[in-house]
């Protein structure tokens, strides 16, 4: 151990900043009472003011004239996307970012297919949010849509539209959306977080106390995680030998969501000609699709084994698995029923595991933040307490934490809708059909919004004074909004709030390598390899 004491403390020294540093001030002498700044209202868009200052029919500009750069006939902009001057499609928020600097809150780009209203400005967006009808209409991830009318199976919630889509909703949300629902899984996800603390314990390096591909480890926690309220079972992820079919479902999971990323700005030239690209997609999807249909036939397995049980299942802590109750359903077939719980394995999966690695990542950078949120932790769940329904309903710092995460590392980057009727937004006439989508990392990051918006400050969340709904509700908009929020929300939020708790109470976190920059792999990631620090606690306790 004193080798690795020496070498923290040289690290402590010489480590990079990170880039979401947060000022002792702002942690230690943040007064909810008196700091009335950081997100309330400036004067310029308090309710009363937007209100006298709406325009007129006849001050309304026609969308001809929203601003925004010039492409090429067919392709748009998309060749700006492979100039070494700008960005790349893994860096698309920094593009709208750019793009709203040179041309204001509102924009229009075309790139190749896509058509695209973007806004950076909250309260504007919520002129879109206020239109949304009952059955809302969002942008097709067009690379898996394709792929699915192409083996035949139901596009999901993500990509169906309409009646088709609004059933589907129904019937899931009666399941997943209730939070008495959400809360019975409370038990099962502290159990496996436990053994993911116990099991990066193990695994981290004896000198550096960092854990090899520590995404890597995340990941495979997420999934043994997500599985309990699917499958009602362990799939045995954080065991010393975890099954080769999980380790392949994660690999090949990555694989789709990054291999897709590309294809959704492109031409959708795979329509007629399978490009390598495509083809590598494919190759995955199948893949996840296989994986994670075995996964459902073992839960069907134990259905059929234990079908002439009279255990009460009352006694459990939630009343069946999800796809148990999907099967159950009349209105869908067995076919439907996977393919939605493969979904929502999919989207759980990459969701969760990338959000709690910012998440880490940020709280390492942060020791102050870090210790108060251990202060919290230790108050609510004295000694080896186990975290519940009750207790999670206590921990306001700790959800911060999260919604601060979130506000600078927005997992999906952008929300959008199709209008389904003309609004006025931003002093622009909006035409029905028109695609408008609200652009999170800039907004996230709004020093008109924020005050140092790049700073981590968990206390922004936690002021006493008034706040402004709209600021409030920028950190869950990278999860949709109206109906078509994500409907495993809930579930993702509950897991990183338990996950944060078991680790943050087992170890100190450190980081001491170069800054961490997100990418997009359609859904946001980290650059490189996050390589933390996980110090015991008892440990520490001695040195």
């Amino acid at each position: 151990m004193s080798v690795f004491r020496k070498q923290r403390s040289l690290l402590k020294v010489t480590g990079s900043q990170c880039p979401v540093k947060s000022s002792s001030e702002a942690v230690s002498k943040s007064n909810p009472a008196t700091d009335k700044r950081t997100d309330n209202l400036s004067g310029e868009k308090c309710p009363l003011f937007m209100f006298l200052s709406r325009k007129s029919p006849d001050e309304t500009k026609p969308f001809s004239d929203i601003p925004g750069p010039t492409g090429l006939p067919l392709v748009g902009t998309l060749f700006d996307y492979f100039k070494k001057d700008w960005f790349g499609f893994e860096k698309m928020f920094k593009a709208q970012e750019k793009r709203a600097q040179m041309y204001g809150p509102i924009f229009r780009e075309k790139i190749a297919t896509n058509e695209n209203v973007i806004i950076t400005d909250p309260w504007e967006y919520q002129k879109v949010i206020r239109v949304d009808g009952k059955r809302p209409q969002r942008i097709e991830l067009l690379p898996a849509a394709h792929y699915r009318k192409k083996k035949g199976i139901s596009l999901g919630l993500v990509n169906s539209q309409g009646e088709e889509w609004h059933q589907m909703r129904t019937i899931m949300s009666k399941k997943i959306l209730p939070p008495r629902e959400v809360l019975a899984y409370c038990q099962d996800m502290s159990m496996v977080a436990q053994d993911f603390a116990e099991h990066l314990n193990r695994v981290k390096d004896k000198e550096t106390g960092e854990v090899e591909n520590l995404e890597h480890e995340i990941f495979k926690w997420a999934l043994e995680s997500i599985g309990t309220v699917l499958f009602e079972r362990r799939i045995g992820c954080l065991s010393t030998s975890p099954p080769k079919d999980a380790l392949d479902f994660l690999k090949n999971l990555q694989g789709a969501f990054k291999t897709m990323q590309p294809l959704l700005f492109n031409l959708p030239i795979y329509k007629v000609y399978p490009t390598k690209l495509w083809r590598q997609f494919e190759h995955f999807s199948d893949k996840v699709l296989e994986l994670g249909q075995q996964f459902v036939n073992m839960k069907i397995k134990d259905m059929k084994d234990h079908a002439g049980d009279e255990t009460d299942r009352q006694e459990t802590p939630h009343q069946s698995a999800l796809l148990t109750y999907l099967l159950s359903q009349a209105s869908l077939t067995p076919a439907e029923a996977n393919a939605h719980v493969i979904d929502l394995l999919n989207a759980a999966v990459e969701t969760v595991s990338n959000s709690t690695i910012f998440a880490l990542y940020c709280l390492a950078c942060n020791p102050l933040v870090q210790e108060k949120l251990y202060q919290e932790l230790s108050d609510v769940l004295p000694g080896s307490e186990e975290i519940g329904a009750e207790t999670l309903q206590q921990l306001p710092y700790l959800k911060a934490c999260v919604k601060e995460t979130f506000r600078l590392f927005p997992i999906t980057f952008a929300t959008s809708r199709f209008l389904p009727k003309d609004v006025e937004v931003a002093g622009y006439l909006i035409p029905k059909g028109a695609h408008v989508q609200a652009s999170l990392y800039p907004m996230g990051r709004d020093a008109k919004i924020f005050k140092d918006p790049e700073e981590y400050r968990p206390e922004r969340w936690l002021r006493a004074v008034p706040r402004d709904p709209v600021v409030m509700a920028i950190p869950s908009l990278q999860f949709g909004h109206g109906s078509r929020m994500c409907i495993g929300r809930r579930l993702a939020e509950q897991e990183i709030y338990i996950v944060l708790t078991k680790i943050v109470k087992t170890f100190k976190l450190e980081y001491h390598h170069e800054p961490v920059e997100p990418v997009l792999n359609t859904l946001m990631t980290p650059d490189r390899p996050v390589k933390i620090t996980f110090v015991s606690r008892a440990d520490s306790l001695t040195i």
